[in-house]
């Protein structure tokens, strides 16, 4: 009976840690504890246009940026326990302004980045974020009009 709870404590241990580190199929956890991830924001509007930003999660407030034209800041963290993980910014400049998620534990988003990095990019017509896949911006938000 005592050889019996070893091997099945011995199997939850295997099935834990390959569902941790993934097992390369589509079912695997979108980001672990493990796993560090980034979150990058980049000024690319034009006009010599500064913006600013304003990141945070509900445990961690990145700070006010404001970013010059062509500038660039990043954060990096690692997702909670319960991946439920969610950062979420608010970008302005002239009077233009949106609030969106920045990065959200869950596969669809993290698939969209590319992984574990997710770069972000205010440019003129909208925000912008870039396919990790192909590394073509693609829009995500349109600018509100205060």
């Amino acid at each position: 009976m005592k050889g019996s709870k070893g091997i099945w404590q011995l199997y939850f241990v295997v099935l834990f840690l390959a569902l941790s580190f993934g097992l390369g199929t589509p079912w695997r956890w979108p980001s672990t504890p493990f796993t560090k991830n980034f979150v990058r924001i980049v000024n690319n509007l034009s006009n010599n246009q500064t913006f600013t930003s304003h990141c945070k999660s509900k445990d961690n407030d990145i700070g006010l940026h404001t970013l010059a034209p062509n500038e660039q800041y990043e954060w990096k963290f690692r997702v909670n326990i319960f991946s439920s993980t969610l950062y979420f910014c608010n970008f302005w400049y002239k009077d233009y302004h949106n609030v969106f998620d920045a990065f959200e534990a869950k596969y669809e988003f993290i698939y969209d980045c590319g992984g574990a990095h997710c770069v972000w990019k205010a440019k003129d017509d909208g925000i912008y974020l870039t396919q990790g896949q192909t590394m073509e911006d693609k829009k995500w938000y349109d600018w509100k009009k205060e």
